[in-house]
């Protein structure tokens, strides 16, 4: 039986909407994801110290974002986690396309394995935030921008084009 031979086999589609789903997760950094106070703020501006300064924790991750009941569990991944994601999912888009046969190496099942559970994690993290804000917040303080879709979006297609290519026919 022949492997994945071309970007129309199972593994060269995944590839590609790996790669798109991180380009989108990659430009929705730069989008409005949420206001606040009338005040819109990008997945970018989540990275600055006034911003991380308000709910405090870090410029990868705040805890308690979008909730105002104290120790409520509210998770955020900010722009510069979304952005490394991104990266990585494009990435793993690139070497899924890259190993088709022919191409230019050969990914050992090991390796499809550790990208795939990466492509899980990265979905995790991209689907949070939106996921987080409907969950926890206060609809009178913060609003969801388009941003957080397009992250949320890119996620699933990444995600999805991971399954794709990776739970495919098991050749390279």
């Amino acid at each position: 039986m022949a492997g994945s031979t071309s970007l129309s086999s199972r593994r060269g589609l995944g590839g590609f909407a790996a790669l798109l789903g991180g380009a989108l997760m990659v430009v929705s950094v730069f989008l409005p994801w949420f206001s606040a106070g009338g005040v819109s703020f990008t997945g970018w501006d989540s990275v600055s110290t006034e911003l991380t300064e308000i709910r405090s924790t870090g410029a990868f991750y705040q805890s308690p974002t979008f909730t105002t009941t104290p120790g409520e569990f509210s998770p955020f991944f900010t722009g510069l986690s979304i952005l490394i994601a991104g990266v990585l999912l494009v990435l793993i888009g690139l070497a899924m396309m890259a190993s088709l046969r022919g191409g230019a190496f050969r990914l050992p099942a090991l390796g499809q394995f550790i990208l795939a559970i990466l492509a899980i994690v990265i979905a995790v993290v991209g689907v949070t935030n939106l996921a987080s804000l409907y969950a926890t917040r206060d609809p009178a303080i913060f609003t969801a921008g388009y941003g957080l879709f397009v992250l949320t979006g890119g996620a699933i297609i990444g995600f999805l084009g991971g399954c794709l290519g990776f739970l495919g026919d098991g050749k390279s």
